[in-house]
């Protein structure tokens, strides 16, 4: 089974959160947009640790947005679920709560709302109630024992892994250890508490220890009164045949160190570790149907290889047929670049509207354009989807070359959290539908590739196809009419203009050869005469250097082949001065500057 829909109204940031979901869900955002407060809201339904008593929200949990409450504001947070008839159990619990003409959905819903026979506005937390019920029928209430058979853990950001650990009450381990020595003999454990009593008390023999003990007793005597004394002794915890398994500690270092020793990744990450067996401990003895396991920053005090690692495998144990469900929250783009393609959901906060949310479950992909995002998410891919805007590129010489023509036009990237993102090719289209579905605003800078002898160049069917895709997703219409009149452009620079409304920026050849020509010949021949060098190349630089319009452009992106076009951009960027760039470059950046 798995969520399939979260619908939050009126709830701290949320004024109306309406987003599909596929599975395992990894929620990236801002800061202060909600994150936490959503995993609040699916609380509020499923968690069984939470009280009635914290149910019972109060005004200041109502959307800021709304100016006047009345009879009919209420928050309202709603789940839907899917796939849970082959688990006879979880069908017995959600049978009644399906929905009137989906019979394959279930529908859970938190309402805290006035109370019915209130003959006032609401004006108090006291004029309000909450309700939990099941399907589309109030009169189907829901409480502990669902929570109990479908739960929901979390793993707050601030966590203690350590005191947590050292806590008998609080500790993952418990269960599991409690499990492990419930089937030992009793006799057993009388002869380990006797040894144990033996042994530890030859410490209190020792002179040292004797006299330490009675200078605490005496002192303590003196200061209490006799009434009051407790008489203090020394020793080690009393030793209960059947509590004796609350003395056992994980060790790490093969047992040389407690985990109070262990960094603070690693306690966390051994936490991890115990309360995943936990919950396949309850699972195994049918005191758990599904768990759905909320993690806020997974990411904390982790090395990013190892967040990768750990989050890969997370990942590729759970899915659909599994009775564990993980819920993420996260700033690490290193965790994203693993996550399941179709568990991104993406917060954002609006001006008007409180935090919006958009998730990859919604966006047309085609299951090759979602392998062909999967494979190529990696790091530096991810970190798109935690931007404010993106300006997607051809390869490495304009990721390295942008940000620095942004800086020469006061328009900073990181300032404004715009991101440079190489799709190291020409296929746009996967990126494009990505950040269209994600509502992230981004344009497209790409080569016009003319090609001698034919009539059309490369960039022509590129930016068509391109700009296509994204009147498809905004109108979800089929283009024919604009790709039509497009395609009957001769008019290159009016076919350009048509393509830039929508964010697509084109050069009239390459960007090395455009850079040549465009006031930066100078930099870019110093750029080539970086060692290692040879002859020829000199003689070419030195004769382009006397003449640029001399330039022979097969001759000189040759060369750049050789250096490398990335290597060839960073030396660029170290040879510019503050040279305006390209137009079309210029014209990229404000495109997304003006729109974050």
């Amino acid at each position: 089974m798995h969520l399939s829909r979260i619908r939050i109204e009126n709830f701290r940031n949320f004024s109306a959160l309406d987003v599909d979901l596929s599975g395992n869900v990894v929620v990236v955002g801002e800061n202060r947009v909600g994150k936490s407060n959503l995993l609040f809201a699916l609380r509020l339904i499923f968690d069984p640790a939470l009280p009635d008593s914290a149910r019972m929200l109060g005004l200041a949990d109502f959307w800021d947005g709304i100016e006047e409450r009345d009879a009919g504001t209420k928050i309202v947070v709603s789940v839907e679920i899917k796939e849970f008839e082959n688990d006879m159990d979880v069908l017995a619990l959600l049978t009644d709560f399906r929905l009137d003409d989906d019979a394959h959905t279930a529908r859970l819903t938190y309402e805290f709302r006035p109370k019915p026979e209130l003959e006032h506005d609401p004006a108090a937390a006291e004029d309000y109630e909450f309700i939990c019920y099941g399907g589309e029928s109030e009169a189907k209430e829901f409480g502990y024992r669902l929570r109990q058979r479908i739960g929901l853990d979390v793993l707050p950001a601030l966590r203690d892994a350590e005191g947590d650990l050292a806590v008998w009450r609080r500790s993952p381990l418990r269960p599991l250890i409690e499990d492990a020595f419930r089937e030992i003999d009793r006799e057993q454990l009388d002869e380990i508490a006797e040894a144990i009593g033996e042994t530890t008390g030859k410490i209190k023999e020792f002179d040292e220890v004797k006299k330490l003990e009675e200078n605490i007793g005496d002192l303590f005597a003196s200061m209490s009164g006799p009434r009051q004394d407790v008489k203090p002794r020394l020793g080690f915890s009393p030793i209960d045949p059947t509590r004796l398994y609350r003395n056992v500690q994980l060790l790490i270092d093969e047992g040389e160190r407690g985990i109070g020793d262990a960094s603070l990744g690693s306690a966390n990450l051994v936490f991890l570790t115990l309360k995943t067996l936990a919950i396949n401990k309850m699972i195994d003895d049918d005191a758990r149907d599904h768990t759905f396991l909320a993690i806020e920053e997974p990411e904390a005090h982790l090395h990013p290889h190892l967040q990768r690692s750990v989050y890969r495998k997370v990942f590729e144990k759970v899915d659909a047929d599994t009775p564990l469900s993980v819920f993420l929250t996260t700033h690490s783009p290193h965790i994203a670049s693993v996550a399941p393609l179709r568990s991104i959901l993406l917060l954002k906060d609006t001006e008007d509207d409180g935090t919006v949310g958009r998730s990859t479950t919604a966006i047309n992909l085609t299951e090759a354009e979602v392998d062909d995002l999967a494979r190529y998410l990696d790091v530096t891919r991810a970190e798109m989807l935690f931007a404010r805007g993106v300006i997607l590129v051809e390869g490495d010489a304009e990721r390295f070359l942008i940000p620095a023509f942004a800086e020469t036009i006061n328009t900073p990237l990181d300032h404004l959290g715009i991101t440079v993102c190489s799709v190291a090719g020409t296929n746009f289209v996967p990126y494009v539908k990505l950040l269209s579905g994600l509502g992230i605003p981004f344009s497209v800078v790409t080569d016009w590739d003319p090609r001698p002898g034919t009539a059309k160049p490369l960039g022509f069917n590129r930016s068509i196809k391109i700009v296509a895709t994204m009147e498809r997703i905004a109108t979800g219409n089929a283009p024919d009419e604009l790709v039509e009149a497009l395609k009957a452009m001769n008019d290159y620079d009016a076919f350009a203009g048509e393509c830039e409304a929508y964010g697509v920026f084109t050069n009239t050849k390459t960007l090395e050869v455009d850079l040549f020509e465009d006031g930066f010949a100078a930099a870019a021949i110093a750029a080539l005469r970086e060692p290692p060098t040879t002859a020829a190349r000199t003689a070419l630089l030195d004769a382009w250097e006397n003449d640029p319009a001399d330039l022979d452009e097969e001759k000189y992106l040759a060369i750049i082949e050789a250096v490398g076009k990335g290597r060839f951009a960073q030396r660029l960027v170290a040879h510019m001065g503050n040279e305006q760039p390209p137009a079309y470059i210029r014209d990229a950046i404000r495109f997304v500057a003006d729109r974050v």
